[in-house]
């Protein structure tokens, strides 16, 4: 595979532990979801993938590598990869795009530095993928700055610039979040067509069940920093095995649910399932089970019982 992640621990300085332990694994041509709602830990991974984690949380325990290099070490092989091979498309274009740079500039940062191509050598190389986004053409365009554009014009903008160096593997979180239904759709049928074309494999990070579905052939659910099961998109959501994975399909298909609550901050995470505090189902199992770990085609042991459920 040429991302693993290994039995992965991320904790703050005081010992509590926020995400983990968790392993996956993707490859080019892969199309994984990474599906959990806010503070499931989904943006604590992309910062560990990318070297950003924020003051006061380091990585305890595991692995991760891409190409068989460590991205958890520093080194020449780790900033080779970053952004060349593994790239990034933020949720939030207008705070991750340097305000003070044209969009020429941000365009060929990432190949001036991994290709050592110069502004003009970078945009005639890019000028094909500029077009195939529906980018405006032509300099009076790539001389303005992001503030000057639209949302689904920005998010463009943060494709082709983790395209640009045309790499093996994207992470995108949640980047159809803050676009309008018509504008999500054009980006989302873009993004696949470009996957196909290049091989691209992709992580997509999201709390939307029912876009996970449309695009992803595995999906990996995240609760409270751990694994709560994995699988085939199809199988998984047909006959889900754990009781959180069954509420998101509840809510996707806009059925009531009798569970409520919140998840609870890490500190106050119970021992065993952390969905423990919200499920109906809970019973004493519960505090012996352990997260996910293996292929995609295996589920979470869970002792609940469970109806199958599925979108359709």
């Amino acid at each position: 595979m040429s991302l693993r992640i290994d039995d992965l621990i991320l904790q703050r300085v005081d010992g509590v532990r926020l995400l983990g332990p968790l392993s996956l694994s993707l490859a080019p041509g892969d199309r994984l979801g990474l599906l959990g709602e806010s503070g499931s830990g989904k943006s604590l991974l992309i910062q560990a993938l990318f070297g950003v984690l924020p003051p006061g949380v380091a990585q305890s325990d595991g692995a991760i590598t891409a190409f068989g290099i460590p991205l958890d070490s520093p080194g020449a092989g780790r900033d080779a990869i970053r952004g060349a091979r593994l790239a990034w498309v933020p949720q939030d274009p207008l705070q991750a795009l340097n305000p003070l740079l044209t969009l020429g500039e941000l365009l060929t940062l990432l190949p001036g530095i991994h290709r050592k191509e110069s502004h003009r050598e970078a945009l005639a190389r890019l000028a094909p993928l500029i077009a195939r986004l529906g980018l405006p053409p032509g300099l009076a365009f790539l001389d303005r700055f992001p503030h000057q554009l639209s949302g689904g014009q920005r998010q463009r903008l943060c494709l082709a610039m983790a395209l640009s160096c045309d790499p093996d593997l994207l992470v995108l979180d949640e980047p159809t979040t803050a676009l309008d239904p018509l504008v999500q759709r054009s980006f989302l049928e873009l993004v696949l067509e470009l996957q196909r074309e290049r091989g691209l494999g992709f992580l997509w990070i999201t709390h939307d069940l029912a876009l996970a579905s449309l695009i992803c052939d595995r999906l990996l659910v995240l609760y409270g920093g751990s694994s709560m099961e994995a699988g085939l998109t199809g199988a998984l959501l047909s006959t889900p095995r754990h009781p959180y994975t069954a509420r998101l399909v509840e809510a996707a298909r806009r059925q009531p649910s009798a569970e409520s609550g919140f998840l609870p901050a890490p500190e106050d995470r119970p021992e065993g399932c952390p969905y423990q505090p919200r499920c109906s189902r809970v019973q004493s199992s519960c505090s012996n089970w352990a997260p996910w770990k293996g292929s995609a085609g295996e589920g979470l042991r869970c002792d609940a019982p469970l109806e199958g459920v599925s979108l359709t």
